[in-house]
């Protein structure tokens, strides 16, 4: 199949299923053309048992059949399948994962839930992102239980996909009898029995309800006709009149009070699609184009070119304080990716009020290398809680909420230190500072938050920040944060998908944990909970890796946290002489691997940490309806931060901006790493801010692996003197 990146909807497909006479068609569905639905050839006489309901949950087929015995218990018989539009028989194929659930899993402690008395007769199971809602419908309570799904993608045999209960069994309140739930990206619109009013809801699996008061939008839709049903397909909701056939495609805008837009496309169904059909979509990973593998900027030349991602978050350091400087003699020479603006450096021009004092920027120790001190330019770490942000960024306390644009005038004022508004020169950090000369980096990239750590890499790898402000990587609350539901992590997204070529490298235990998978993976993924270290391997285990070419698709790497043995992690406090030669290490067994030319070293930094940085940061998008903590709605980016790509395929000083109004933040690798890996959109569940983050495709410039390998040599100071 060949079709434009952008037109992804030609890769979803319609499966027809005759609930006459158990055959079935499918049907690949591209909303652009004349003909959106175009019948695939499949072997004759097919057929798939009409008892049975299909419905895709992450990246498979899940099957499962009507109330039956198995074992002298009442139980329901399942397949999960790795769905293959281009098998003979795909509803057929030999599944991953087939067996039993005994009708007690779902009905827990109760014999019925309801007048009816045929309720157990069918599972009314409904798919959600990287999860699965059970709902027992009645006319008084819509009883419900959200349920981890697990494909154990590399355990094929008689697996449970649905393993554990996310949340606890419980009931809305609006949902009940008769709804029809349609889940399309981060939300789930809500058909009511009257078949005329609407409700949208935001899926939330971190809540007890994850259907949880206010609703999105309530709306009529009036275009939409009662005698019509309704199918999610993709990016878009199917409306098909059993009968007379014809069809209207409609858009899903959760911040329109109308809900569904348009219809984008309409017409008739094709002749094969009767009256009594039951109508499925599913969305395959999108695979490379090969008609756009070779042009530069392209996520499919990213694609074809990178098959290794390094990413090394470090921490609390703004741009200014340690990238300002790179371009200070001109930047004549850089290659602009985005915009053709010139670089937004460091000025000394720049400044803070200290009363009626102005301090301005400056170098720290007039950006010069000496034994007789040591690279740490703040004796105490600044204040950087979102409370503390929001002063420092608005000189006007009410700033934020009177939606002003930030002015940056009061880090010092906030701090009571001078210290925040001083700067490294690229001579006091060659290694970042050559990096990022060398190959590519963004003066447009900003923190998703003004805030903390935790925060801040909870938006890198999820899209928010759980609804919470501050840090809990300490004592009880981190001990015990995995045994209660949040929302996925890039990580679950890919292990839905059957992606299971990961791993986290840290350099140091963390409160007898490994910090990003006790905070954001753990307890999302029973088969990776039950062997961790497969998933999980130190800093020397990376750079071996590295070194041999055995590393996986994706890789995440800790520093070194502010600890007794030391920080690389940037962090305000601590030389700076570790973090840059630990830098240079990664990037030395990297390079010196026979995976160079195919992988790209992604540096960044979570947070500014209250240090200076006089660009604005720009509000952004919510990425949680409900999302409010302390007055603070997440609709604000953090302050500019560094991030550097390294890879031959980037051209020497490349400088990288988002096109469009949205800049640049952390949720932009996520999203760029899901895009690489083909997971269309739809899939994600990660928030509304991760769905419209910009992707950084574009740095790929060159039309060929570059051959010069820059090598750096770290700096030194007192403590550590020159080798």
């Amino acid at each position: 199949m060949s079709l434009d990146p952008q037109n992804r909807s030609a890769y979803d497909f319609l499966i027809c299923r005759n609930q006459e006479n158990d055959t079935y068609q499918l049907y690949r569905f591209d909303c652009n053309a004349s003909n959106p639905f175009a019948e695939i050839p499949l072997a004759k006489n097919l057929s798939f048992d009409r008892t049975y309901q299909i419905a895709q949950v992450g990246g498979f087929l899940l099957q499962w059949g009507p109330l039956c015995e198995h074992n002298g218990k009442p139980s329901y018989h399942f397949n999960l399948l790795n769905f293959d539009p281009t098998d003979a028989d795909p509803l057929n194929a030999e599944p991953l994962q087939t067996g039993y659930w005994e009708k007690k899993k779902f009905w827990g402690y109760r014999d019925y839930y309801s007048s009816n008395p045929n309720e157990d007769q069918q599972l009314d199971l409904i798919p959600m992102a990287s999860f699965v809602l059970n709902m027992i419908p009645a006319q008084g309570r819509g009883t419900f239980e959200l349920w981890n799904f697990d494909p154990q993608p590399n355990s094929p045999g008689q697996a449970d996909p649905l393993p554990h209960p996310y949340t606890g069994q419980g009931g809305f309140p609006l949902i009940k009898k008769g709804h029809t739930l349609l889940p399309i990206g981060n939300y789930v619109l809500d058909r009511s029995p009257d078949r005329k009013t609407f409700r949208l809801w935001s899926f939330d699996p971190q809540l007890g309800t994850p259907l949880s008061l206010p609703a999105v939008q309530e709306a009529c839709c009036s275009q939409v006709s009662e005698t019509s049903e309704l199918t999610v397909i993709g990016e878009h909701i199917l409306e098909w009149n059993v009968q007379n056939s014809d069809f209207k495609l409609w858009q899903v805008d959760p911040h329109h009070p109308d809900v569904l837009l348009g219809p984008v496309s309409e017409g008739k169904l094709p002749e094969g699609i009767s009256t009594g059909a039951e109508l499925t979509g599913y969305q395959p990973r999108i695979p490379v184009q090969q008609h756009n593998a070779e042009l530069p900027g392209s996520t499919d030349f990213m694609r074809s070119k990178i098959k290794h991602v390094v990413f090394y978050m470090l921490e609390s350091r703004s741009f200014d304080n340690v990238c300002g400087w790179l371009y200070e003699h001109g930047d004549q020479n850089c290659h602009f990716v985005g915009s053709q603006e010139p670089f937004e450096g460091a000025s000394t021009d720049n400044y803070n009020l200290d009363g009626t004092r102005k301090v301005n920027v400056s170098q720290f120790k007039d950006g010069k290398l000496s034994e007789d001190w040591d690279l740490i330019a703040l004796d105490q770490d600044p204040f950087h809680n979102t409370s503390d942000n929001l002063q420092q960024m608005f000189t006007d306390p009410s700033g934020y909420w009177k939606r002003l644009k930030p002015d940056m005038g009061g880090f010092i004022l906030n701090n009571a230190n001078d210290q925040v508004m001083e700067t490294f020169s690229p001579e006091q950090l060659p290694i970042l500072n050559g990096l990022a000369r060398q190959f590519g980096v963004s003066d447009q990239w900003f923190s998703s938050i003004p805030g903390g750590t935790d925060v801040n890499r909870a938006f890198s790898v999820t899209g928010s920040a759980f609804n919470r402000l501050g840090t809990w990587e300490g004592g009880n609350a981190y001990k015990y944060w995995p045994e209660s539901p949040h929302r996925q992590s890039v990580w679950k997204v890919l292990w839905s998908q059957g992606v299971t070529d990961w791993k986290i490298y840290n350099a140091i235990v963390w409160e007898n944990s490994v910090f990003t998978y006790q905070l954001y993976l753990k307890g999302q993924i029973p088969t990776v909970d039950a062997n961790p270290t497969q998933f999980l391997s130190d800093l020397d285990q990376f750079k071996l890796d590295a070194k041999n070419g055995d590393l996986p698709a994706f890789s995440f790497v800790e520093p070194t946290w502010i600890a007794p043995s030391g920080a690389t992690s940037y962090h305000p406090g601590a030389d700076l002489v570790p973090a840059e030669e630990e830098l240079n290490e990664i990037y030395e067994a990297v390079r010196n691997g026979p995976g160079w030319d195919e992988t790209l070293l992604v540096i960044t930094f979570d947070k500014n940490n209250g240090i200076y940085d006089h660009v604005a940061p720009p509000y952004g998008v919510k990425p949680w309806p409900n999302d409010m903590c302390n007055g603070f709605a997440y609709d604000l980016m953090g302050a500019r931060v560094p991030t550097i790509m390294v890879s031959p395929w980037i051209k020497e000083q490349t400088v990288f901006r988002a096109e469009g109004e949205i800049p640049f933040d952390s949720t932009s690798f996520t999203a760029t790493l899901l895009d690489w890996f083909g997971v269309p959109k739809p899939r994600w569940g990660l928030g509304d801010r991760m769905a419209v983050a910009p992707t950084f495709e574009s740095v790929f410039q060159e039309t060929t692996a570059r051959t010069d390998l820059p090598a750096f040599i770290p700096p030194y100071d007192k403590s550590f003197p020159k080798k």
